[in-house]
Protein backbone atom coordinates (compact mmCIF):
# COMPACT_ATOMS: atom_id res chain seq x y z
CA UNK A 1 0.00 0.00 0.00
CA UNK A 2 1.21 3.53 -1.15
CA UNK A 3 0.50 7.20 -0.35
CA UNK A 4 1.16 9.26 -3.64
CA UNK A 5 2.49 12.96 -2.45
CA UNK A 6 2.53 15.28 -5.42
CA UNK A 7 5.15 18.13 -5.07
CA UNK A 8 6.80 21.04 -6.31
CA UNK A 9 8.41 24.02 -5.71
CA UNK A 10 5.15 26.05 -4.35
CA UNK A 11 5.13 26.47 -0.20
CA UNK A 12 2.50 23.80 0.19
CA UNK A 13 5.37 21.02 -0.50
CA UNK A 14 5.94 20.76 3.07
CA UNK A 15 2.27 20.76 3.91
CA UNK A 16 1.59 18.04 1.63
CA UNK A 17 4.97 15.52 2.54
CA UNK A 18 3.15 16.20 6.26
CA UNK A 19 -0.37 15.30 5.27
CA UNK A 20 0.56 12.51 3.53
CA UNK A 21 2.90 11.54 6.67
CA UNK A 22 -0.21 11.69 8.92
CA UNK A 23 -2.16 9.41 5.91
CA UNK A 24 1.04 6.45 5.78
CA UNK A 25 1.19 6.55 9.93
CA UNK A 26 -2.43 5.42 10.29
CA UNK A 27 -2.80 3.03 7.28
CA UNK A 28 0.83 1.64 7.36
CA UNK A 29 1.85 2.74 3.89
CA UNK A 30 4.62 3.62 2.31
CA UNK A 31 4.72 7.35 0.77
CA UNK A 32 5.61 7.89 -2.90
CA UNK A 33 6.94 11.27 -2.96
CA UNK A 34 6.38 12.28 -6.87
CA UNK A 35 7.65 15.47 -8.76
CA UNK A 36 6.55 16.16 -12.23
CA UNK A 37 9.05 18.28 -14.13
CA UNK A 38 5.98 19.62 -16.77
CA UNK A 39 8.01 21.12 -19.87
CA UNK A 40 7.76 25.58 -19.78
CA UNK A 41 7.08 26.82 -23.43
CA UNK A 42 10.66 28.62 -23.85
CA UNK A 43 9.08 31.18 -25.89
CA UNK A 44 6.25 32.16 -23.18
CA UNK A 45 9.12 32.55 -20.29
CA UNK A 46 11.02 34.97 -22.80
CA UNK A 47 7.81 36.99 -23.07
CA UNK A 48 6.95 35.58 -26.44
CA UNK A 49 9.52 36.80 -29.20
CA UNK A 50 8.32 34.82 -31.82
CA UNK A 51 6.91 38.07 -33.88
CA UNK A 52 10.78 39.04 -34.30
CA UNK A 53 10.85 36.27 -36.54
CA UNK A 54 9.44 37.63 -38.93
CA UNK A 55 11.81 40.27 -38.90
CA UNK A 56 14.66 38.02 -40.00
CA UNK A 57 15.96 36.59 -36.24
CA UNK A 58 14.91 33.29 -36.86
CA UNK A 59 18.00 31.57 -36.55
CA UNK A 60 19.30 33.98 -33.50
CA UNK A 61 16.25 33.62 -31.86
CA UNK A 62 15.36 29.50 -31.97
CA UNK A 63 19.39 29.31 -30.90
CA UNK A 64 18.72 31.45 -27.96
CA UNK A 65 15.58 29.54 -27.14
CA UNK A 66 17.39 26.25 -27.44
CA UNK A 67 20.33 27.31 -24.66
CA UNK A 68 17.32 28.51 -22.31
CA UNK A 69 15.58 25.49 -22.99
CA UNK A 70 18.39 23.22 -21.84
CA UNK A 71 19.44 25.55 -19.07
CA UNK A 72 16.09 25.62 -17.76
CA UNK A 73 15.66 22.10 -17.76
CA UNK A 74 19.13 21.26 -16.28
CA UNK A 75 17.86 23.48 -13.31
CA UNK A 76 14.40 21.79 -13.10
CA UNK A 77 16.27 18.57 -12.54
CA UNK A 78 18.66 19.94 -10.17
CA UNK A 79 15.84 21.34 -8.14
CA UNK A 80 13.63 18.41 -8.32
CA UNK A 81 16.32 16.30 -7.05
CA UNK A 82 16.59 18.75 -3.66
CA UNK A 83 12.98 18.91 -3.41
CA UNK A 84 12.73 14.85 -3.72
CA UNK A 85 16.05 14.88 -1.16
CA UNK A 86 13.79 17.18 1.47
CA UNK A 87 10.73 15.09 1.51
CA UNK A 88 12.76 12.03 1.96
CA UNK A 89 14.33 13.28 4.83
CA UNK A 90 11.47 14.90 6.63
CA UNK A 91 9.39 11.65 6.03
CA UNK A 92 12.45 9.31 7.31
CA UNK A 93 12.44 11.24 10.50
CA UNK A 94 9.27 9.97 10.87
CA UNK A 95 10.09 6.42 10.23
CA UNK A 96 8.60 6.17 7.46
CA UNK A 97 9.03 4.10 4.04
CA UNK A 98 9.80 6.08 1.70
CA UNK A 99 10.04 5.92 -2.34
CA UNK A 100 10.64 8.91 -4.64
CA UNK A 101 9.70 9.25 -8.03
CA UNK A 102 10.99 11.82 -10.75
CA UNK A 103 9.25 12.58 -14.06
CA UNK A 104 9.00 14.68 -17.05
CA UNK A 105 6.10 15.09 -18.28
CA UNK A 106 2.18 16.09 -17.12
CA UNK A 107 1.13 15.85 -13.76
CA UNK A 108 -2.29 14.78 -13.90
CA UNK A 109 -1.56 11.79 -16.80
CA UNK A 110 1.53 10.56 -14.28
CA UNK A 111 -0.59 10.66 -11.16
CA UNK A 112 -3.47 8.50 -13.46
CA UNK A 113 -0.47 6.16 -14.36
CA UNK A 114 0.99 5.79 -10.34
CA UNK A 115 -2.36 5.54 -8.54
CA UNK A 116 -3.20 2.11 -9.54
CA UNK A 117 -1.77 0.65 -6.47
CA UNK A 118 -1.88 3.70 -4.22
CA UNK A 119 -4.69 4.02 -1.08
CA UNK A 120 -4.96 7.87 -1.62
CA UNK A 121 -3.29 10.80 -3.77
CA UNK A 122 -2.30 13.87 -1.93
CA UNK A 123 -1.42 17.10 -3.91
CA UNK A 124 -1.24 21.24 -2.51
CA UNK A 125 -4.43 23.44 -3.28
CA UNK A 126 -2.47 25.85 -5.67
CA UNK A 127 0.77 24.56 -7.52
CA UNK A 128 3.96 26.76 -7.88
CA UNK A 129 2.59 28.53 -11.20
CA UNK A 130 -0.80 29.52 -9.11
CA UNK A 131 -1.16 33.31 -7.88
CA UNK A 132 -1.47 33.08 -4.43
CA UNK A 133 -4.52 35.22 -3.98
CA UNK A 134 -6.92 34.26 -1.33
CA UNK A 135 -9.46 32.05 -3.09
CA UNK A 136 -7.43 30.77 -5.62
CA UNK A 137 -7.69 27.27 -6.69
CA UNK A 138 -4.91 25.65 -8.64
CA UNK A 139 -5.59 24.92 -12.37
CA UNK A 140 -4.36 21.25 -11.69
CA UNK A 141 -6.23 19.84 -9.27
CA UNK A 142 -9.73 19.78 -10.67
CA UNK A 143 -8.29 17.67 -13.32
CA UNK A 144 -6.38 14.99 -11.24
CA UNK A 145 -9.58 14.76 -8.75
CA UNK A 146 -11.79 14.39 -12.35
CA UNK A 147 -9.67 11.99 -13.66
CA UNK A 148 -8.26 10.09 -10.33
CA UNK A 149 -10.18 6.71 -9.56
CA UNK A 150 -8.52 7.28 -6.04
CA UNK A 151 -9.38 9.32 -2.88
CA UNK A 152 -7.45 12.83 -3.05
CA UNK A 153 -6.63 14.86 -0.32
CA UNK A 154 -5.79 18.71 -1.05
CA UNK A 155 -3.95 19.98 1.39
CA UNK A 156 -4.25 22.88 3.01
CA UNK A 157 -1.13 25.81 3.40
CA UNK A 158 -0.34 23.86 7.26
CA UNK A 159 -0.82 20.54 8.63
CA UNK A 160 -2.67 20.27 11.17
CA UNK A 161 -3.47 17.14 13.55
CA UNK A 162 -6.92 15.83 12.43
CA UNK A 163 -9.22 15.07 15.55
CA UNK A 164 -12.29 16.13 13.90
CA UNK A 165 -13.69 15.68 10.54
CA UNK A 166 -17.07 18.02 8.69
CA UNK A 167 -18.56 15.08 6.19
CA UNK A 168 -20.79 16.81 3.35
CA UNK A 169 -23.20 14.30 2.26
CA UNK A 170 -25.92 14.57 -0.39
CA UNK A 171 -26.74 10.76 -1.12
CA UNK A 172 -24.51 10.77 -4.51
CA UNK A 173 -22.47 7.70 -5.50
CA UNK A 174 -19.52 9.91 -4.52
CA UNK A 175 -20.27 11.14 -1.39
CA UNK A 176 -21.53 7.56 -0.15
CA UNK A 177 -18.30 6.50 -1.10
CA UNK A 178 -16.84 9.02 1.01
CA UNK A 179 -19.32 8.17 3.73
CA UNK A 180 -17.90 4.31 3.85
CA UNK A 181 -14.51 5.29 3.62
CA UNK A 182 -14.92 7.06 6.63
CA UNK A 183 -16.71 4.44 7.99
CA UNK A 184 -14.43 1.46 7.71
CA UNK A 185 -11.18 3.10 7.11
CA UNK A 186 -8.21 3.65 10.01
CA UNK A 187 -8.05 6.78 9.11
CA UNK A 188 -10.56 7.99 10.76
CA UNK A 189 -9.97 5.99 14.09
CA UNK A 190 -10.38 7.95 16.59
CA UNK A 191 -11.38 11.27 14.58
CA UNK A 192 -14.64 12.92 15.96
CA UNK A 193 -17.34 12.89 12.93
CA UNK A 194 -19.95 15.43 11.94
CA UNK A 195 -22.06 14.52 9.07
CA UNK A 196 -24.29 17.39 7.21
CA UNK A 197 -26.88 17.47 4.47
CA UNK A 198 -27.50 20.89 3.08
CA UNK A 199 -30.56 21.32 1.94
CA UNK A 200 -34.74 21.59 2.94
CA UNK A 201 -35.62 18.35 4.35
CA UNK A 202 -37.67 16.25 2.51
CA UNK A 203 -38.07 12.05 2.04
CA UNK A 204 -35.23 12.23 -0.47
CA UNK A 205 -33.00 13.93 2.41
CA UNK A 206 -33.99 12.25 5.74
CA UNK A 207 -33.32 9.02 4.06
CA UNK A 208 -29.90 9.66 3.41
CA UNK A 209 -29.27 10.68 6.59
CA UNK A 210 -31.02 7.83 7.97
CA UNK A 211 -28.33 5.79 5.44
CA UNK A 212 -25.47 7.58 6.71
CA UNK A 213 -26.23 7.45 10.61
CA UNK A 214 -26.47 3.51 9.82
CA UNK A 215 -23.42 3.15 7.76
CA UNK A 216 -21.05 5.51 10.25
CA UNK A 217 -23.05 3.90 13.56
CA UNK A 218 -20.94 5.08 16.60
CA UNK A 219 -18.18 7.39 14.68
CA UNK A 220 -20.77 10.03 13.91
CA UNK A 221 -20.67 12.28 16.57
CA UNK A 222 -23.61 14.59 14.51
CA UNK A 223 -24.88 13.69 11.75
CA UNK A 224 -28.13 16.26 10.65
CA UNK A 225 -29.91 18.57 7.84
CA UNK A 226 -28.99 22.25 7.54
CA UNK A 227 -31.20 24.11 5.18
CA UNK A 228 -29.35 26.69 2.77
CA UNK A 229 -27.21 26.42 -0.33
CA UNK A 230 -24.31 23.46 0.25
CA UNK A 231 -21.53 25.85 -0.09
CA UNK A 232 -22.42 28.59 2.28
CA UNK A 233 -23.54 25.91 4.80
CA UNK A 234 -20.43 23.50 4.35
CA UNK A 235 -18.05 26.54 4.81
CA UNK A 236 -19.87 27.98 7.73
CA UNK A 237 -20.61 24.40 9.98
CA UNK A 238 -16.85 23.44 9.05
CA UNK A 239 -15.99 26.88 11.11
CA UNK A 240 -18.79 26.33 13.47
CA UNK A 241 -17.58 22.74 14.90
CA UNK A 242 -14.14 22.93 14.80
CA UNK A 243 -13.30 20.62 11.84
CA UNK A 244 -9.75 19.45 11.25
CA UNK A 245 -10.76 18.52 7.74
CA UNK A 246 -13.40 18.21 4.95
CA UNK A 247 -14.73 14.98 3.52
CA UNK A 248 -16.90 15.05 0.38
CA UNK A 249 -17.60 13.31 -2.88
CA UNK A 250 -16.58 15.61 -5.81
CA UNK A 251 -17.54 17.14 -9.04
CA UNK A 252 -20.66 15.44 -9.38
CA UNK A 253 -21.37 17.36 -12.83
CA UNK A 254 -19.46 17.87 -15.68
CA UNK A 255 -16.62 20.37 -16.63
CA UNK A 256 -18.96 22.39 -19.05
CA UNK A 257 -21.86 22.67 -16.17
CA UNK A 258 -19.55 23.67 -13.60
CA UNK A 259 -17.82 26.15 -15.57
CA UNK A 260 -21.64 27.49 -16.12
CA UNK A 261 -23.33 27.33 -13.12
CA UNK A 262 -19.82 26.96 -10.15
CA UNK A 263 -19.18 24.01 -8.38
CA UNK A 264 -19.78 22.85 -4.43
CA UNK A 265 -16.85 20.93 -4.60
CA UNK A 266 -14.65 23.84 -5.76
CA UNK A 267 -16.24 26.70 -3.68
CA UNK A 268 -15.76 24.36 -0.65
CA UNK A 269 -12.08 24.20 -1.43
CA UNK A 270 -11.39 27.75 -1.89
CA UNK A 271 -14.05 28.80 0.66
CA UNK A 272 -12.06 26.96 3.78
CA UNK A 273 -8.58 26.79 4.72
CA UNK A 274 -8.75 23.10 6.08
CA UNK A 275 -7.55 20.12 3.80
CA UNK A 276 -10.53 18.73 1.83
CA UNK A 277 -10.55 14.81 0.99
CA UNK A 278 -12.79 14.18 -2.01
CA UNK A 279 -13.77 11.06 -3.49
CA UNK A 280 -15.40 10.52 -7.16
Amino acid sequence: MKIIACIDASQYAASVVDHAAWAATRLGATVEVLHVIQRNDAVAARHDLSGAVGLGAKSGLLEELTRIDEAEGRLARERGKLLLQAAEARLKADGLPVALCHRHGGIVETVIEREADAELVVIGKRGASADFAKGHLGSKVERVVRQSVKPVLVASRAFRPVARALIAFDGGASSRKAVGFAATSPLFEDVELHLVIAGAESDRTREALRWAREVLGERARRAEIIAGGADEVLIADAAQCGADLVVMGAYGHSPLRALIVGSTTSAVIRGVTLPVLLFR
